[in-house]
């Protein structure tokens, strides 16, 4: 027992915690316990309201931390889950090595280590936008081929990524076409003599607009990595900028460095 503001008696003890951490506390045990099944929703806002005589905003604050612990994940329209899926590991320099793509493996074989995939993806000609020809270099209005790709892991939406390439490079080879072959898009510049020597990568994080929040199945309050990559061949010539949404639930990013 403890008193209580006015000097009334409570039946809670006073802790130092803050409550919301208390209930995380109290739904990590049971988690740990096997209180709940393996991939089904934990009850709902309302239910741990009422259970733990919470604010809407001290329950959603609990869940965060299990969200930061990796123990659940919310899913839009749903609710909030035990977390199955495995984060991918990016290794951004072991992805993009010539000893894989040259190989004729995908760079999608790196990140995903034997998990099933998929893309969907749509390949067409259009006039480069105002940024895209800037980067690669090209006056404005000119053309190059878009390969906008949404790619799937386990059957999970894991990223939106869009190519662009100078039409005047790669109009008649595989690039143009939806599947470009074994080792894909760099092993088909390296067929023509550009292969991509070089890369810069600008990373920005955010929150996802509406749009972006239903392509990807994430709740509007799950941040979005953002990475626009430049490929350079060995002439210092840009001949790829890739601009890629990444749902930050699903990935850790991993890069390495040397002196």
């Amino acid at each position: 027992m403890s008193l209580a503001k006015g000097g009334t008696l409570t039946d809670r003890p006073l802790s130092r915690k803050p409550r919301y951490q208390e209930i995380a506390d109290e739904l990590r045990a049971e988690i740990e316990a096997g209180v709940y099944d393996v991939g089904k929703r934990l009850p709902s806002e309302a239910g741990l309201m009422e259970r733990f005589g919470a604010a809407r905003g001290t329950v959603r604050d609990a869940i965060a931390v299990l969200q930061a612990e990796d123990l659940t994940e919310a899913k839009k329209g749903s609710g909030v889950y035990l977390r199955t899926f495995g984060r991918i590991r990016r290794n951004a320099a072991q992805r993009l090595a010539r000893s894989n793509w040259g190989a004729g493996r995908a760079i999608w074989d790196s990140d995903l280590k034997g998990r099933s995939r998929h893309e969907d993806v749509v390949v067409e000609e259009v006039e480069a936008p105002e940024h895209i020809a800037g980067a690669l270099g090209m006056p404005l209005g000119g053309r190059v081929w878009r390969r906008s790709r949404l790619h799937r892991a386990e059957g999970r939406p894991v990223q939106q990524s869009t190519s662009y390439l100078p039409a005047e490079l790669v109009t008649g080879t595989a690039i143009t076409r939806p599947d470009t072959g074994a080792g894909g898009t760099y092993a088909r510049l390296a067929d023509i003599g550009h292969a991509p020597t070089r890369f810069r990568e600008e990373i920005r994080v955010r929150l996802p607009l509406s749009h972006e929040a239903k392509v990807l199945g994430i709740t509007m309050s799950t941040p979005v990595v953002l990475i626009a990559r430049t490929a350079f061949d060995m002439e210092g010539q840009p001949v790829e900028v890739n601009e890629m949404m990444l749902d930050s639930n699903s990935y850790v990013l991993e890069y390495h460095f040397t002196s």
